[in-house]
């Protein structure tokens, strides 16, 4: 077996980088403007699920198949969960993509696109904390990083 290890360096840069347009866009739906201009709030949510499109690629083709073949049993679990859980957000991910495609899907109820993407937003957040601390930690410690 060859001697790899996993770096969540990348994985964890991805979600800085995804937490800062989380905090830009929360500070847009607050912004009176919104409901008339709704154009920075959805070119900052574009924005946001691009780059949440690598990171969601580069999970599922390089990190969580080598988890799944980890000799960590607790290691392999942790991540198959992880994993399962995912599919669950990126089918609502898609769902609000689809719903709110631009500015003028949201011109027509600026309320409900401001409620759905403080939804998303915050399941979001959830998810990169827990990815973070859950799963990133998890590697970063483990005994067998080495022998992946």
């Amino acid at each position: 077996m060859t001697t790899a290890l996993i770096n969540t360096a990348i994985y964890r840069e991805h979600h800085a980088n995804v937490s800062k347009l989380v905090d830009r866009i929360e500070v847009l739906l607050t912004a009176p403007a919104t409901a008339s201009d709704p154009g920075p709030l959805t070119t900052a949510v574009r924005d946001l699920f691009g780059i949440f499109a690598v990171h969601l690629s580069l999970e599922d083709k390089a990190l969580y198949p080598r988890l799944m073949t980890h000799p960590d049993p607790a290691l392999r679990g942790t991540a198959a969960r992880f994993q399962a859980e995912m599919g669950n957000l990126r089918a609502r991910f898609d769902q609000y993509r689809t719903r709110w495609p631009g500015p003028l899907a949201v011109a027509r109820d600026p309320a409900a696109f401001v409620s759905e993407t403080r939804e998303v937003v915050t399941a979001l957040k959830q998810r990169i904390a827990r990815e973070d601390h859950g799963l990133y930690d998890i590697i970063d410690h483990s005994p067998l990083m080495g022998a992946a």
